[in-house]
């Protein structure tokens, strides 16, 4: 089949490691542009409205399903809690009521009052500043396009397989990434999607190999095409040579190889080879994700993400869900610290316990983050005895995202000591000697980090915005993405600034984006004097043993010499030829 069919080689974003070879399996998960747009009379709501709610009771039985075949994979608990998410989503006013005012009001059927709803979500998501919360607008789609589905009689699962199939598809949903059978799906390929979306991280947890956002998967791919998918390089060959397949499956063993030896060596201290201890710590969204990222050889969590608490509810969340989800992780870390990252959501309509807070069409560069927080006062005060209080039973740090100047961390510090003395006054014990640290995410803060260092307690680089905001560009928009450049020469010297300054002021320096966890770039972080890395519990291993197989002589060698160059291309060239040199001596297991 491979020498008569024309060999592509198409390329995407590495979402789950692994090397798969197989048959191509062709999916329409694309969404539904076709479908009936009708005016009804009066006496055809009640009906139309129970045709909407019916189909939004089989799209529960249908996740509600998902969710006990996710769990048949005994796959960590937080990745069925994505798919309860999407049950909380079919209950969601934001969605449900409006779709039913729309048909009562404009005298619409429930497909066309539904897609309506779902532009004007999505519009909303759009305009987030935050790329990890803008790409929940996924999620919205899928929970959208499943009850469309429903309402027009397209089928929503049950794929026809066949033994080594690897599914090619616009995109999936989580749910239809947890129904896959393992015995017969070896992974797959879709054109949307990121590093950041729920199906990759779902597909991480199955263990599943997976290359997204190729953009043109389904269109170029046949049903019945051999296919080589590489999810370490974001690689997919379609209908390969029988030397391009012989190559491919050395790969692989090599791969499970080195998999099964990093995790044996996963809880190992990061020591380079000239004696210099790194720590690798763990991002964490969700709470019941904790063991999880220790099991995975985490030091501690450097990020823990709670905007979680906010999504997908009428109320603002109280002081006790603050303590009580804090506390849990707190305890489990311990002794290794946990920095809780306070609000950074931007106050767009669709979190419906913010909508009467803002309403702003350009949340990127407008109220969110620290700047909503110090604007509801309240709101921030209660998070931060929640954390101040949970700071009472183990290792606890505070990390305020998006500051943007001197002016916002002395006014953050000042709720801060303000909620200290309340809490001191009611007899609520915490850690008197909480350490206070701050995100370096935008220029303005990363170029003033030797002003800043003096009030803060450590600094963690956030690097998703930061190359967001220094080369103007959302990597969102598939128009400039390609500008979304990691290795820009100005992006790398922020970085050495902001290390240079912390460490001038004597506070160490981590990172917490998704720099941190791209063995490409361990290197160059190491070399520039980061102190720690905070990265995916499935990076974890993999930039340990980055660090333990180099030298920081020669780590700083590598950047004395790209700090000479001049465009991104030429480091990420000078990069990738240095790794493949190394690659005996960086990646041979002892």
């Amino acid at each position: 089949m491979s020498a008569q069919r024309q060999v592509h080689i198409l390329h995407g974003v590495p979402a789950s490691a692994g090397i798969a070879i197989g048959q191509a399996v062709v999916i329409d998960t694309r969404k539904i542009e076709r479908y009936p747009k009708l005016r009804i009379s009066e006496d055809r709501i009640e009906d139309e409205m129970k045709r909407f709610d019916d189909a939004v009771g089989l799209s529960e039985q249908q996740i509600i399903e998902a969710i006990r075949a996710l769990e048949a994979h005994n796959v960590i608990k937080e990745h069925s809690l994505i798919l309860e998410t999407h049950l909380l989503m079919l209950k969601d006013p934001a969605l449900m009521e409006r779709v039913k005012k729309l048909i009562s009001d404009e005298y619409i059927n429930a497909e066309w009052a539904l897609k309506i709803a779902l532009q004007e979500i999505e519009e909303d998501f759009e305009a987030i500043g935050d790329e990890y919360i803008k790409s929940r607008v996924a999620d919205t789609t899928f929970v959208g396009e499943r009850i469309l589905r429903n309402l027009v009689g397209r089928q929503t699962s049950g794929f026809h397989l066949v033994d080594n199939s690897i599914i090619v598809a616009h995109d999936l949903s989580p749910a239809d990434t947890a129904i896959l059978n393992k015995n017969m799906v070896l992974g797959f390929a879709t054109d949307a999607g990121g590093l950041t979306s729920h199906t990759a991280i779902i597909a991480h947890s199955l263990e599943m190999p997976a290359v997204v956002g190729i953009e043109s998967a389904s269109s170029l791919i046949n049903p019945g095409d051999q296919l080589i998918l590489d999810g370490i390089s974001g690689v997919v060959i379609v209908n390969p040579t029988e030397s391009q397949i012989s190559e491919y499956r050395n790969r692989a063993r090599s791969y499970l190889s080195l998999e099964l030896k990093l995790k044996e060596k996963a809880k190992e201290p990061a020591i380079t080879k000239d004696g210099k201890y790194i720590k690798v710590k763990g991002n964490l969204e969700f709470k019941d994700e904790v063991r999880t990222v220790l099991d995975h050889g985490a030091e501690g969590i450097g990020l823990y993400r709670t905007e979680f608490l906010y999504l997908n509810r009428k109320d603002i969340p109280t002081e006790d869900d603050h303590f009580e989800a804090y506390k849990t992780v707190v305890e489990t870390v311990s002794p290794y610290n946990t920095v809780i990252r306070t609000l950074d959501l931007g106050g767009d309509k669709f979190y419906s316990a913010l909508s009467r807070l803002i309403n702003e069409r350009n949340p990127v560069m407008g109220l969110r983050a620290i700047r909503l927080c110090l604007k509801e006062v309240d709101i921030f005060r209660t998070q931060l005895r929640g954390i101040l209080r949970a700071s009472h039973y183990g290792n606890t740090s505070i990390m305020f995202p998006m500051i943007s100047g001197m002016e916002e961390l002395t006014k953050a510090k000042g709720i801060l000591e303000e909620t200290k003395v309340s809490l001191r006054k009611e007899g609520i014990p915490f850690d008197e000697n909480i350490r206070v640290g701050i995100m370096i995410e935008v220029p303005a803060a990363a170029v003033i980090a030797d002003i800043l260092a003096k009030e803060a307690d450590f600094f963690s680089l956030g690097t998703n915005d930061l190359i967001q905001y220094t080369i103007a560009i959302d990597r969102g928009n598939e128009y400039v993405n390609y500008l979304y450049e990691p290795l820009h020469p100005a992006v790398l010297r922020l970085i050495q600034f902001t290390i240079d300054a912390g460490h001038g002021a004597g506070i160490p320096v981590s990172m917490c984006g998704e720099m941190a966890g791209r063995e490409i770039y361990t290197p160059i972080l190491l070399g520039m004097g980061i102190d720690s890395l905070s990265t995916n519990t499935f990076a974890i291993s993999h930039v340990k043993e980055m660090a333990r197989k180099i030298s920081i002589e020669k780590c700083r060698n590598i950047v004395s010499h790209i700090f000479e160059m001049k465009t991104a291309s030429a480091i990420y060239e000078f990069m990738s030829k240095e790794i493949m040199e190394n690659a005996h001596d960086i990646f041979e297991l002892s």
